[in-house]
Formats: C-alpha cells, structure tokens, sequence
C-alpha cells in the first residue's frame, strides 16, 4: 500500500503517523497557569535531540475550539517548566491529565499525586515521577499549517529516583524506569524483552 501523504486529510495523516512511528516515549509536562495555578499534560511528540547543551523537543497543538494549548500558552509566557518522564505505573494518571479542560483549571485536581518542591528546580515536581528534568525554554518553532509548536526545551537538572540505579554502571536501568510507550489510537505499551547489541566499531 502507498499512501500519498500530501493528500491525505490531516486527520488521517495524524492516525498514520501516531501507528507508525511507534513507540514513542511520554513527556508529561508541568506548566504554571497564569492564576499561579499548574497545568499538567502528556505528550508523545516527544525525543532528545542534542547533548551540548542538553536539548529535548516536544510538539504542542492547538485546542478543538482553535486557541493554542495552556502548556504552549503557559511556556511562551514563562521560561520554566518540568518534564516527567511517563512510566507504566502512572498511565491511568497520565491519560487522566489529557482530558480537556477549560484554560487555567489544574489537572492535578483530577489525579492522586502530590507536588514536591526541589530547590533546583524552580518549579514543583511529581512526588512519584521517578525522572523529572527541570527544563528552561530554549526555543519555539512553529511549524506546518496548524501550525504546530515545536518546543525545544534545555534541561537545567534532572531528578532521578536512586532506586533506578543500576550500581555496576551508575545509569538507570530500563527495566527499572518501566517507560510508558505511546502507539496509536489508545493503545500504550511497556517494554518487552530487552536486549543488547554491541556497536560495531
């Protein structure tokens, strides 16, 4: 089957790509409202992408209704947010916080999970996030005909869980983080079998 995607409605170039280009890794970022408020919502448009300086990217939309997300609204007004890693243990609390909600009303309210302060990072945290990084705006891109917000996001610190730490290599271990892996429609995943290739020279 060829798909001409140049044709095809968004929509479905949309369903395409979220079933194809699978799995992709869970930002769940956490936003401050302008009430003073935090805005708190998943996206799998999400990767690294540079090392120097620490560099990770995820892509916002727009709401039904055409005004742009509070998580885009929220980062192009203030330079600081967090991003937590989605892991399988949280999912249902995830998928909670990608409900619609009207502007500045806190999807915290709607799920069991507490705020911890770090003096590092500026903004609270998830107290059962196992990897949060606290990020600073680096840049926007707008992007296509939407357009879609494509945000670059430096990371200042990172908070990892010490039980994640695999001792012989002082790296967490992935089958400790237990990432949440986003498919398509409303389908996620967790990790298989894990396997090693050595890397040829």
């Amino acid at each position: 089957m060829i798909v001409d995607m140049i044709n095809l409605p968004k929509a479905d170039v949309y369903k395409l790509m979220t079933h194809t280009v699978i799995p992709r890794p869970v930002a769940w970022v956490l936003s401050e409202n302008d009430s003073g408020s935090f805005n708190l919502a998943p996206f799998s448009y999400f990767n690294a992408i540079a090392s120097d300086p620490a560099l990770v990217m995820f892509s916002v939309g727009h709401k039904r209704d055409g005004s742009k997300k509070d998580t885009w609204s929220n980062i192009e007004k203030r330079e600081r947010f967090v991003i937590h890693l989605g892991v399988v243990p949280q999912a249902k609390q995830l998928n909670e916080t990608a409900r619609a909600l009207p502007a500045g009303e806190s999807e915290l309210e709607r799920i069991d999970s507490q705020l911890v302060e770090d003096a590092e990072f500026g903004l609270p945290r998830l107290a059962d996030c196992p990897i949060a990084f606290a990020c600073q705006r680096y840049d926007i891109h707008l992007l296509g005909g939407g357009p879609q917000a494509v945000i670059y996001a430096e990371i200042k610190h990172a908070f990892i869980n010490d039980e994640l730490i695999d001792p012989s290599t002082g790296l967490p271990g992935a089958d400790k983080i237990q990432p949440l892996a986003r498919l398509g429609g409303e389908q996620y995943a967790s990790l298989g079998e894990i396997f090693s290739l050595r890397r040829p020279s």
